[in-house]
């Protein structure tokens, strides 16, 4: 009898899953207890987003913005480009910039990227990359159990030290949370907070 109430239960949030147009819906948690996460971006916008990552990253390959010494990253959400990463020259960066605006559905272009003079990889650069790693896991970690966060709608990376956050937020108290809970982490020296709420007119 309660297998079954559980597998109602479930058939219901896929009916409703299937039948949400404004927002995903993400169904997580285990049988015994589904839940239902709302993440405010539509399907459309997703596969939009995932197009844009594509050919950035073929573009970003190509153009050797992908190598030990230009390592440029990018986060793509509802068509907002966030540029991290390093480059060795300026150039590079404005290159980055270019490619990502020539991409079509591209709505805005965050440049983000650390211009660094040396160039040669040092060791030193290896142990940041795997601390920056271990800075966003955690920061995902905690933005995913923390009460009343809709985490799905938040997207982290980290770069030497510094937190980038970009996504959409349901409003003001869960933004200062967020904000709070990657300040906190050890390690971090800075949070640069690229998130817009939920009504924000660059939605549209």
């Amino acid at each position: 009898m309660k297998i079954s109430k559980k597998l109602t239960a479930i058939f219901a949030l896929l009916i409703l899953a299937l039948a949400t147009s404004c927002v995903e819906t993400v169904i997580v948690g285990s049988v015994a207890g589904s839940a239902l996460v709302l993440r405010h971006k539509t399907v459309e916008e997703t596969k939009n987003d995932a197009v844009i990552g594509a050919k950035l990253a073929k573009e970003f390959l190509h153009n050797g913005l992908k190598n030990p010494g230009n390592s440029v990253d990018f986060t793509v959400n509802e068509g907002r480009v966030l540029l991290t990463g390093v480059a060795r020259e300026a150039s590079k960066a404005k290159m980055a910039q270019d490619l990502a605006w020539a991409i079509p559905g591209v709505k805005e272009v965050i440049d983000e990227i650390q211009i660094r003079d040396e160039e040669k990889l040092r060791m030193r650069d290896v142990f940041v990359a795997t601390r920056d790693y271990l800075i966003t896991a955690e920061a995902e970690t905690k933005i995913l159990f923390a009460r009343d966060v809709a985490s799905l709608n938040y997207k982290i990376t980290t770069v030497s030290g510094v937190i980038y956050l970009i996504g959409v937020a349901d409003n003001d108290f869960e933004l200062r949370r967020v904000l709070s809970i990657a300040s906190k982490i050890r390690g971090v020296t800075r949070v640069v907070n690229h998130v817009i709420l939920r009504d924000d007119r660059r939605r549209s």
